[in-house]
């Protein structure tokens, strides 16, 4: 079946008369289809008008809240001035969101966005794992993030087929503006060498409104852009999801105690790791149990409360 394409989007050059790089671009009614087979071979698609204003608002409040009351933000201390650079000395991260911020459970089991993401892991995994949740402002001053792989955090040399490991999605919570630091993508870039790097017209920028979302790969080169306005952040978060049995980046497990996770849905609490990946219909094995058990059913029954010193 021929899938419909992606609605055009001027394109820009790099001054030198060479068309700049675009990312695919769809609008509302949405065709999943045809995102998903660009997000395959492309590596990325921006999906307008995905979440709803409510749910934006919500998240963008509760963000100010945690911000306000109970974060002093030093900046980056990791001890490596690479990696303290990479995450951006004027960039505010924020980890752990299912335990922060409740309005972050609606979005991570999104109607549309988690059954995509389901789709495109689906090659390699009958079920997936949150890896990460994080939002990222980039404040006034930042510089461009390093370009990277997402899939790099597992092992660099993954193999890269049809079928990605690691999907992402960045939800844009306030306007993405090539000034204020819109996502940079390198389209087509998960079918390189890993030791290509792109050059100015293959980049490309998400340039998005609040509700809008950057579906990618994890193994799309990408970063953050440079923030080069004066008094505007640009916030977005990220939702990083992976194959359901590989080891998620951020282990949101230990940011919550058992009776606050048993206040959670059956879906979360999946996508959290609780839950037993089964693959013994394809002659494989089982991992994620909890005393060789569902570790949904040890929570739902108290079992994980008991003190067993």
């Amino acid at each position: 079946m021929e899938l419909p394409s992606a609605q055009p989007t001027p394109r820009r050059n790099d001054g030198r008369g060479t068309p700049a790089a675009r990312i695919p671009d769809f609008g509302p009614p949405h065709v999943w289809p045809a995102i998903e087979e660009t997000v395959r071979t492309e590596g990325a698609a921006v999906v307008r008008s995905v979440v709803a204003p409510e749910l934006i608002a919500a998240l963008n409040r509760e963000i100010d809240a945690w911000v306000r009351d109970e974060s002093e933000w030093p900046g980056p201390a990791t001890g490596s001035v690479m990696y303290d650079r990479f995450l951006g000395r004027r960039t505010l991260r924020l980890h752990g969101l299912p335990a922060k911020i409740p309005a972050s459970h609606e979005l991570i089991t999104h109607h549309l966005i988690l059954p995509s993401v389901d789709r495109l892991l689906s090659g390699w995994s009958n079920r997936t794992l949150l890896s990460a949740a994080e939002v990222i402002q980039i404040g006034p001053g930042e510089s461009s993030q390093l370009f990277h792989r997402d899939t790099g955090s597992w092992w660099p040399e993954l193999p890269r087929t049809e079928h990605p490991w690691n999907v992402s999605a960045m939800v844009a919570l306030t306007p993405f503006t090539e000034e204020n630091g819109a996502t940079r993508v390198v389209p087509g870039s998960c079918r390189w060498p890993l030791d290509r790097r792109p050059r100015g017209a293959q980049i490309a920028q998400a340039v998005m409104e609040p509700g809008d979302i950057l579906l990618f790969r994890g193994d799309v080169l990408h970063g953050g852009g440079a923030n080069r306005a004066t008094d505007e952040a640009r916030r977005g978060l990220t939702l990083s999801y992976c194959a359901g049995w590989l080891r998620p980046v951020d282990n949101c497990q230990l940011g919550l105690a058992p009776e606050k996770a048993a206040r959670m849905s059956d879906e979360l609490l999946g996508l959290l790791g609780y839950a037993v990946h089964d693959s013994t219909d394809i002659k494989g094995g089982v991992v994620g149990t909890y005393d060789y058990g569902d570790p949904l059913h040890a929570l739902r029954n108290g079992e994980l409360d008991r003190d067993r010193s």
